[in-house]
């Protein structure tokens, strides 16, 4: 490391363990606007909660959330000109570099894949391993989403090929589908939609994908060119949100509340439940690795992924991104946020 850059890092440290405002002028908050890419959502009570405990002003920023559905979200965040920040999974955080969106992921929020099976318990198939997939109709959100991966992860463990299963695409309905017998299985998320199933009143069985392959999910991405120009911002947003990410872990009631405000529509007794169960399921997969910081992503893991990514010919294997390119701890060690 040259001595400018090492002293910058030392700065940073030493600006965000004094409470500093890193980014910008003492007392002018930095404006900066996160690409979540789906509606208000108990997924991301983190951001809520960094919000309304004043993490975010702590740390000298002015935090809007976005869920607009982009096309593309890495190179939107790449981009910079409307978002500093954006959630991405590791598949689409590869995918976006690959074909040249200079993003990073800087902070893992989910450190367990949350895509898996799911199959109704009563008068559904037997299924007790990948293999017995074979035959079955199976369910996916959309060709190339996480799902879709998702699924080709469970046939490369079931030693099947694509033509072994029927695959329909049903859109954001995997589990309607699934209650009104048009699929055998549904590939879903596995941290929200069996919670959905039982408010249903059906018990589902779930075989999770994270259990077969260790693939990187869901993390804070901020592009190269952000990164490069003004690290202290980054550090100081990354530090903030795990800061509401470790609240969260500790104080589920009063971090449900917070993000319960986002979502007006939940009103019934029976779907604030629902909701509340949802956190708490979404939060087994996020928590943290033990003897690292929160938001640490787990490095053996980008390679396994990116090796996924090209056998399914979703990633050329010519030209393909280097690993160190996409993820970085950097940040999640400057931040130092730990259970």
């Amino acid at each position: 490391m040259q001595g400018s850059a090492r002293r910058l890092t030392a700065a940073v440290a030493g600006m965000l363990a004094a409470g500093a405002m890193a980014p910008g002028v003492a007392g002018a908050a930095t404006n900066v606007t996160v690409a979540l890419g789906f509606k208000p959502d108990v997924v991301s009570t983190p951001y809520y909660v960094a919000q309304d405990m004043g993490y975010y002003k702590q740390a000298g920023l002015n935090v809007t959330l976005n869920y607009d559905k982009l096309p593309n979200p890495p190179q939107a965040v790449a981009d910079g000109s409307k978002f500093q920040f954006g959630s991405a999974g590791g598949d689409a955080a590869l995918l976006g570099v690959s074909k040249g969106a200079g993003v990073q992921v800087v902070a893992q929020q989910y450190e367990q894949y949350p895509v898996g099976a799911m199959w109704l318990a009563d008068g559904g198939p037997t299924i007790n391993k990948p293999a017995d997939l074979k035959g079955k109709t199976i369910g996916i959100s959309a060709p190339g989403s996480s799902t879709d991966y998702g699924l080709s992860a469970l046939l490369q463990a079931g030693h099947l090929k694509r033509s072994d299963v029927k695959v329909i695409a049903v859109g954001f309905t995997e589990t309607e589908a699934l209650i009104n017998h048009q699929i055998d299985v549904a590939m879903t998320f596995t941290d929200n939609e069996p919670v959905n199933a039982r408010a249903l009143n059906h018990l589902v069985h779930v075989m999770k994908v994270s259990d077969y392959k260790n693939l990187v999910s869901t993390g804070i991405i901020a592009g190269t060119k952000l990164i490069k120009s003004n690290p202290a911002e980054v550090t100081a947003f990354v530090k903030a949100t795990m800061r509401g990410e470790k609240y969260t872990l500790q104080h589920r009631d009063a971090a449900f509340k917070m993000a319960l405000k986002r979502m007006p529509e939940v009103i019934s007794a029976k779907q604030i439940a629902t909701q509340k169960l949802i956190l708490d399921a979404r939060m087994k997969y996020q928590q943290p690795v033990a003897g690292h910081q929160v938001g640490w992503s787990n490095p053996a893991a980008w390679p396994t992924t990116l090796n996924f990514m090209q056998s399914i010919g979703a990633i050329a294997k010519a030209g393909a991104p280097s690993v160190k390119n996409v993820f970085t701890n950097r940040f999640t060690d400057l931040a130092n946020v730990r259970m």
